[in-house]
C-alpha cells in the first residue's frame, strides 16, 4: 500500500481495487508480527473521536501521529507496526490536507476525509484479523 493509495480511499472513500490493496497490507502487517493490542490504544481514541464529532476533536485526531508513532517506537523490532504506523500518518495529513478557500467547504470536506480515514483504518484492522492477527 503505497502512499497515493491512501491519500485517494482518504480523498474518495472505498473503491474496489483500493480495499484489494488494503486487504493484502492487512495480510502483510500480520505477517510482519503487528499485534492488535499494539494499536488499540489508537483505535480506541480514533473511535472515541469518531463517537463525539470529529469537528469538536479535531486536535485530538492530530494527536494521533504522535500516540501511533510513540507506539510503534516501543516497538521498534515489529515491523507491521512501523508500517501501519506510516500508513496511518499518511492518512491524517490526506485528512489535514484540503486546499479549499471557503471555510464551510473546507470543513466538510475534512469531516468527509476524516470518515473515509476511519473506514480505512477499519478496514486494514479487519484484514489483520481475517488474516489470523490476534
Amino acid at each position: 500500500m503505497q502512499q497515493e493509495d491512501v491519500r485517494r480511499w482518504v480523498t474518495n472513500g472505498p473503491a474496489p481495487e483500493i480495499i484489494n490493496i488494503a486487504e493484502k497490507f492487512g495480510e502483510q502487517i500480520k505477517k510482519k508480527g503487528l499485534t492488535t493490542s499494539q494499536i488499540r490504544q489508537v483505535f480506541s481514541k480514533l473511535k472515541s473521536i469518531e463517537a463525539k464529532g470529529y469537528m469538536h476533536q479535531r486536535s485530538e485526531f492530530m494527536m494521533l501521529k504522535p500516540l501511533i508513532a510513540y507506539a510503534a517506537g516501543r516497538q521498534s523490532k515489529v515491523q507491521g507496526l512501523q508500517d501501519l504506523k506510516d500508513r496511518v500518518t499518511w492518512g491524517i495529513d490526506a485528512v489535514l490536507d484540503v486546499r479549499e478557500t471557503d471555510e464551510k467547504k473546507h470543513l466538510e470536506e475534512e469531516q468527509k476525509r476524516f470518515q473515509n480515514f476511519c473506514k480505512f483504518f477499519e478496514a486494514i484492522l479487519a484484514y489483520h484479523r481475517a488474516s489470523g492477527g490476534k
